[in-house]
């Protein structure tokens, strides 16, 4: 859930608010504070260099005329490097008159972040219309830059090391060696994880507008035939996705075990990483190195 920020809390962007129970408008009148939307945001660092990412400051209230704010970049609370990751594309911001917020847009070069990186960028409104207005809340933002890799269904393709628990082993994690195989550009055939003769399909969802979205998603299907119950069914499990870590070239199933009409074992957890063929043929052969 996104928190609460103090900006919005105190009116911006919200123009004349929520209708109270006689419908009458509940607006701020209070101080005009100049202060960033959000103080704590995360910027998806995708391949598209196009792509701009909004950081939105502005008053608690409006005006009649056009005012101005300047932003800068903090350097002593700031890691990643301007014109090397990212870009600050203009310092100053316009609210016209009659409106509350602007913009103020970066960039981040995509092929000099790391995925592993732990980069952030602090901006701060060093100058406003109306000097009292700057306050010592809520005029710095830090935004922190996270590589988006894209989805390529055939990083997952081949050998896969899976380490779990259930159904091999009910008190230790057990680790081993599967092949995975390509349906389409979405879809991945997870080749006999349980018993030779039923395969997973898993679908990698990726969303253009959200970077962030790395889901993946497991319907309801076969996984393997237990001697007591038959058939067991494996799905989702609601409210916790399975995501995919493309950096990583990894994934991780949370599955609910279940047999239809009697109920569930529980739900479980998979961890999946793709190896190179000959590392996968090495730990087939119970050796822990190739040399």
């Amino acid at each position: 859930m996104k928190p609460h920020t103090l900006l919005a809390a105190l009116g911006l962007g919200l123009g004349l608010g929520f209708a109270a129970c006689q419908s009458d408008p509940i607006v701020y009148d209070g101080p005009a504070y100049v202060l960033f939307e959000d103080t704590a945001l995360a910027m998806p660092v995708v391949p598209d260099e196009g792509r701009v990412f909004d950081v939105a400051v502005g008053f608690t209230t409006a005006s009649d005329r056009d005012r101005h704010i300047v932003v800068d970049v903090v350097p002593n609370k700031t890691n990643a490097v301007e014109g090397y990751h990212f870009e600050l594309l203009q310092r100053n911001v316009t609210i016209p008159a009659g409106r509350l917020t602007g913009r103020v847009q970066l960039r981040g070069l995509y092929a000099n972040v790391d995925p592993e990186d732990s980069l952030a960028v602090t901006l701060r409104v060093v100058n406003a219309d109306a000097q009292e207005t700057l306050q010592p809340y809520g005029t710095e933002a830090n935004v922190r830059l996270v590589k988006c890799v894209p989805l390529r269904i055939d990083d997952y393709v081949g050998d896969v090391r899976m380490r779990c628990t259930f159904p091999f082993s009910a008190d230790q994690i057990t680790t081993v060696m599967l092949k995975t195989e390509r349906v389409d550009d979405t879809t991945l055939r997870l080749v006999a994880p349980f018993d030779p003769s039923h395969h997973l399909l898993l679908q990698f969802v990726e969303d253009p507008t959200d970077p962030f979205i790395r889901d993946i998603i497991v319907r309801e299907q076969a996984a393997f035939t237990d001697l007591n119950y038959g058939e067991i069914l494996c799905a989702d499990v609601e409210g916790v996705a399975s995501f995919y870590i493309p950096w990583d070239r990894a994934f991780i199933l949370y599955l609910n075990m279940f047999v239809d009409g009697i109920g569930s074992f529980g739900t479980y957890y998979y961890m999946f990483q793709w190896v190179s063929p000959e590392l996968a043929e090495a730990e087939r052969n119970g050796l822990d190195t190739l040399y």
